[in-house]
């Protein structure tokens, strides 16, 4: 068994050949500016910085607000804020059909706005102030929405879920769970007036006639 000068000896060794395999090519001085989390080189004109202010392209934007969602979703803090919703207060079944999870797959629906739309209405606060961001900075301001209370959603039967998204289903908002009228009130300017105009649709569906049961789906709003 090695102690630990014998360690300290083969990783010298380590290094020692590592440093001898160096070609003049890739002998490169990297450097870092800590305090902005910025790589560099004096030897190249470009650096690397953590954060950004924009994009270049409408679709980089895309890509990066999709990978948001992603990182977001697959987080520990998003996924106990769900699991805290319906397995200790009790959320848990479809708001529609009335369905338990323990009966079929419940899932948790974002709604006013969308979680794209809330991490585009972020990003777009960012670039309008000027102010550099990454991935972590966007998903940490999300994910700190919902454990405020302040995003809109509503819990739907898989199918139920999958039918809103395919345009063939409203959703009265008297259903929604959440205070979604703050994001209204701090984010709506931030989004797009095609975004807009869908929020504003939805935020007009009531309730005034509901008979979805687990056996009929159907429903009666008024717009």
């Amino acid at each position: 068994m090695l102690n630990l000068t014998d360690l300290k000896e083969e990783f010298d060794q380590i290094v020692e050949k590592s440093d001898n395999n160096v070609t003049e090519e890739s002998d490169v001085d990297i450097k870092s500016k800590v305090e902005s989390l910025e790589l560099y080189s004096e030897n190249y004109p470009f650096s690397l910085s953590m954060r950004i202010k924009d994009f270049p392209t409408e679709k980089a934007m895309i890509k990066f607000i999709k990978n948001c969602e992603g990182i977001i979703r697959k987080s520990i803090e998003y996924k106990e804020w769900r699991s805290y919703l319906v397995d200790v207060l009790g959320v848990n079944k479809c708001a529609i059909t009335d369905e338990l999870n323990s009966e079929v797959t419940v899932e948790v629906h974002h709604h006013i706005p969308s979680l794209f739309l809330i991490v585009k209405a972020i990003v777009n606060k960012y670039i309008q102030e000027e102010k550099e961001f990454s991935t972590f900075d966007i998903a940490l301001e999300v994910i700190k929405l919902h454990y405020e209370n302040r995003i809109g959603y509503i819990t739907l039967l898989k199918s139920i879920h999958e039918k809103f998204h395919n345009g063939f289903l409203q959703i009265p908002m008297s259903l929604i769970k959440g205070n979604y009228k703050y994001f209204i009130e701090n984010y709506l300017d931030y989004l797009d007036e095609e975004d807009k105009e869908l929020i504003m649709e939805r935020l007009s569906i009531t309730k005034t006639d509901i008979s979805w049961t687990r056996d009929n789906y159907k429903a009666v709003v008024n717009e």
